[in-house]
C-alpha cells in the first residue's frame, strides 16, 4: 500500500474543494453563456431506472437559448449530495434550467447552480443577459440590477459585473455601483467585496469622493479593511490629494493615516504632513510619525511636532526587525 505524504493529500483535497466551490459559485451570466440550452421546464414524472439513479421527465415551457424538445429527461446519481440538482424536485415543480449537451442527452450545467427557481424576475434577468449586445450594454444591465428588489439578482449582478474583462460604465452606472457599495458596506454585506473591485476599476474623482468618506466613517473594522485594500489599488496620487479633505476628527485621521502609510512614499508624504497637527491624538501621531520616518524624514524634523514619547516609540518600532510566524509543514 502506497502512503501519500500528508501535505500532498491536504493539497489535493483543497484543490478539489476549490473546484467544487468555483463550480457552485457560477453566476447566472456565466451559466447562461456556457450552457447549450436554457429553458424553463416543469417536472412531469420520476422514472428512476434503479435505486442508484434518479431520472426525471420534464416538459419544456419556454426556451431562452438553444433548442430543446417538448419533453426531455435528466439523469443523475441518487441521493442528496454536493453538486446534485434533481433530488429535491417534485412532480409539478417548475425550474429555470441551464443545460449542456452530451451526445443526445442533456445534463444540468454547474451542478445545483444549473437548476434555479423559475421566479419571473430571475427569468426576465437571464433573458436580458442573453439579449445584451456587447460588453457595455451587458455592464449596463448588470449595473441597473444592483438595486433590484430580488436579493439573488442583486448579488449575482455584483459578482458578474466584477468578472467582466472589460468594464466601461456610464456616469449613471458608476453612481449605481457606488450607491450599491455604500449600502452593502453599511449592512456588512458579502456583496461589498465584488462591488469594491468594480468601483476600483472605474474609479474617477466622483467615485473616490464617495469611497473615501465611506472608508473613513464606517463603523466596521472588516469593512474598513476591505475599503482600504480597494483604495490602495486606486491612483495613489488622487487618493492622497483628496483623502485629507474628508478628515474632520481624530478617528478619521487615524483611518486616513493607516491608508496613507500603505501608499507610495512620494504620494503619501505631503498628505501625512498635512494630517500632523499640534492637537493630533497620540495614536494618530504615532501612525503618522512611523509613516514619515519610513519615507525618509529625519526624526529631528519631527521633534517640534510630535510628543517626545510618541516619537521615541515610533523610532523604536521603526527599528525593530520584521517578525514572521514560523510554519512547520510537518505539524498536523
Amino acid at each position: 500500500m502506497i502512503r501519500l505524504p500528508f501535505t500532498f493529500v491536504a493539497i489535493t483535497l483543497a484543490l478539489a474543494q476549490a473546484a467544487v466551490g468555483q463550480d457552485q459559485a457560477t453566476t447566472l451570466l456565466n451559466a447562461a453563456r456556457a450552457a447549450d440550452v436554457v429553458v424553463t421546464a416543469k417536472v412531469l414524472a420520476a422514472t428512476d431506472p434503479s435505486p442508484e439513479w434518479h431520472r426525471l421527465q420534464l416538459q419544456t415551457l419556454q426556451i431562452l437559448k438553444g433548442q430543446a424538445p417538448a419533453t426531455f429527461t435528466l439523469l443523475e446519481p441518487s441521493g442528496a449530495c454536493c453538486g446534485r440538482s434533481l433530488f429535491a424536485l417534485q412532480i409539478g415543480d417548475t425550474r429555470l434550467m441551464f443545460l449542456r449537451r452530451a451526445g443526445q442527452a442533456l445534463h444540468p450545467f454547474g451542478g445545483s447552480r444549473g437548476v434555479v427557481a423559475a421566479e419571473p424576475s430571475i427569468v426576465a434577468h437571464v433573458q436580458a443577459l442573453l439579449a445584451s449586445q456587447g460588453q457595455q450594454e451587458l455592464a449596463h444591465v448588470l449595473a441597473t440590477c444592483l438595486a433590484h428588489d430580488e436579493t439573488r439578482i442583486a448579488d449575482d449582478a455584483a459578482h458578474a459585473l466584477a468578472t467582466l474583462p472589460q468594464l466601461t460604465l456610464s456616469h449613471a452606472d458608476r453612481a449605481a455601483v457606488v450607491d450599491a457599495l455604500l449600502l452593502a458596506s453599511a449592512r456588512g454585506s458579502t456583496r461589498s467585496a465584488a462591488l469594491v473591485d468594480v468601483a476600483v476599476r472605474v474609479a474617477d474623482d466622483h467615485v473616490l469622493d464617495a469611497l473615501l468618506p465611506a472608508y473613513l466613517q464606517t463603523e466596521r473594522g472588516d469593512q474598513a479593511k476591505l475599503l482600504r485594500a480597494g483604495l490602495c489599488r486606486c491612483p495613489s496620487s488622487a487618493v492622497a490629494q483628496r483623502l485629507t479633505l474628508f478628515v474632520h476628527d481624530d478617528r478619521a485621521a487615524l483611518r486616513a493615516a493607516e491608508l496613507l502609510v500603505l501608499l507610495p512614499t512620494l504620494d503619501a508624504h505631503s498628505a501625512l504632513d498635512r494630517l500632523l497637527q499640534p492637537t493630533t491624538h497620540p495614536r494618530v501621531a504615532l501612525c503618522i510619525a512611523e509613516g514619515l520616518l519610513a519615507s525618509g524624514v529625519p526624526g529631528e524634523q519631527l521633534t517640534s511636532r510630535v510628543p517626545a514619547p510618541v516619537l521615541a516609540l515610533a523610532e523604536r518600532q521603526r527599528q525593530q526587525p520584521k517578525r514572521f510566524r514560523a510554519i512547520n509543514p510537518q505539524r498536523r
